[in-house]
């Protein structure tokens, strides 16, 4: 295997996407402080360096659907995986050097970020307010998110020969993951009355009216552990800093690293190469 993952490092130095995304995430580091300190300068308010430095979070995902598709996508193209097998290499040494290889980059591009943010940032906005403790808890929860979201995309792009449409489906997944998690932060917020104006004899008067998109205790226990174990959910999460328990989103994200793992190798080993 340590042969397959410097073979795999070797193409990651020349490989173009990597390097585009690497400069995006960079990038993005710079501009989301500056952006808030322009912001601050216009409006008066203060703010501070915690509100938006965990913004990588939903780049993360789409950068990880496309880099994955295409690196490993090219593999199949160029025949690579195929060639591999043949020289008698396992194919679960080749599934998870190619899994290593994109988790790095997902750890990679999160740093890119948060070095840029952190850079430009406390120049501009000052250090963090929250507890260091839990700054540091949140960008576990990123970090092992990002792997979480390369071990998807892997999974898809090592079960599906063609390029094109490995990475259409990546990409689309990484969105409706997203909007998922959007959703269900709609459904746990949604306010248990709703004031509704009636009109009475001495005129309109505000009245609470319960709202029935309010979710019981049950609902909002299996609506919230579902929030808190897709990748889209802790997205939303992490961005806003608004995780009721940010110790566990690591540990639900390594658990859907166990299964994706797991599933893409016994399907790997099982899928015929052309």
């Amino acid at each position: 295997m340590s042969k397959l993952l410097s073979a795999g490092f070797i193409r990651l130095r020349k490989d173009k996407i990597f390097w585009v995304a690497l400069i995006f995430m960079f990038g993005a580091g710079v501009f989301f402080p500056v952006m808030r300190y322009m912001d601050m300068q216009q409006s008066g308010y203060i703010k501070n360096i915690d509100n938006g430095f965990f913004a990588c979070t939903p780049f993360i995902g789409i950068v990880m659907a496309v880099f994955c598709s295409l690196f490993i996508g090219t593999e199949y193209s160029d025949g690579t995986i195929r060639n591999k097998v043949i020289i008698g290499q396992k194919r679960t040494s080749i599934y998870l050097s190619d899994l290593t290889i994109c988790a790095i980059v997902s750890v990679i591009m999160c740093t890119a970020f948060f070095i840029a943010y952190l850079c430009v940032g406390i120049p501009l906005l000052g250090f963090f307010e929250m507890e260091i403790k839990l700054v540091l808890l949140y960008a576990l929860a990123v970090f092992v998110l990002s792997v979480a979201f390369a071990s998807i995309f892997t999974l898809i792009s090592m079960l599906s020969h063609n390029k094109a449409i490995t990475a259409v489906v990546s990409i689309l997944l990484a969105f409706l993951l997203l909007l998922a998690g959007a959703q269900l932060n709609r459904m746990l917020n949604e306010p248990e009355i709703n004031m509704g104006l009636t009109m009475i004899e001495n005129g309109p008067e505000y009245e609470g009216i319960p709202n029935p998109k309010y979710l019981d205790d049950g609902e909002r226990k299996v609506v919230q552990f579902i929030y808190d174990f897709i990748p889209g959910g802790q997205v939303v999460q992490c961005i806003s800093l608004g995780a009721n328990n940010v110790a566990v989103l690591p540990v639900y994200s390594l658990i859907i690293i166990i299964l994706t793992t797991g599933i893409g190798m016994f399907f790997f080993r099982k899928k015929e190469l052309k």
